[in-house]
């Protein structure tokens, strides 16, 4: 079809069977082309054999991989992101999945968290462990208990703030995310 290398098309196809679109897709595309399901039951939060049930689980255990990250801001990103993988569609600068990350940042933060041997980046089990890697790695655990300090003085507040500035490059996403943050630490207590 004369497409560029490594772009994600994302089909939309209310009331068809997603199996059988899933197969078309691939069969246009051809041989070089992966067609994914995202109504595969491995990209839902299902709860059943110990695994996360919903993304504010995923969200939770995922912050337990980096000491002093507080979940709060996982979810307050994945809120930005994509409305907690609603919209996990290419954005105009090139991102992807739930999280949204930009292809060259997954190939070095992808994880495989739901250990099917592969990190995928539109997968929410994988997505959500590599977005707090990606900050875990941006210093995020040295201040992710800092919420509220986090735009002001104290060292573990500014580490956080450059952490989730590292992930989105503009001061007023560090305070959305911030602001949502703490939104989700008044809510659940």
């Amino acid at each position: 079809m004369g497409l560029v290398d490594d772009i994600a098309v994302l089909v939309n196809a209310p009331g068809a069977d997603p199996v059988k679109l899933a197969g078309q897709v691939k069969k246009v595309l051809g041989t070089g082309a992966n067609a994914v399901n995202l109504h595969e039951s491995k990209y839902q939060p299902s709860g059943q054999g110990g695994r996360a049930g919903s993304y504010l689980d995923l969200y939770r255990r995922a912050a337990t991989t980096c000491p002093g990250l507080s979940w709060t801001v996982l979810a307050a990103i994945g809120q930005v992101e994509s409305d907690h993988g609603r919209n996990p569609g290419r954005s105009s600068a090139g991102a992807l999945g739930p999280m949204q990350f930009m292809p060259a940042t997954w190939a070095i933060y992808g994880v495989d968290g739901d250990g099917d041997g592969k990190a995928d980046i539109m997968n929410p089990y994988d997505a959500i462990p590599a977005a707090a890697k990606y900050l875990c790695a941006s210093g995020a655990g040295g201040g992710g208990r800092s919420l509220y300090r986090a735009s002001g003085a104290g060292g573990g507040g500014r580490s956080l703030y450059r952490a989730i500035f590292a992930y989105n490059h503009a001061d007023w996403y560090v305070q959305k995310v911030l602001a949502l943050a703490r939104a989700y630490a008044a809510q659940y207590k």
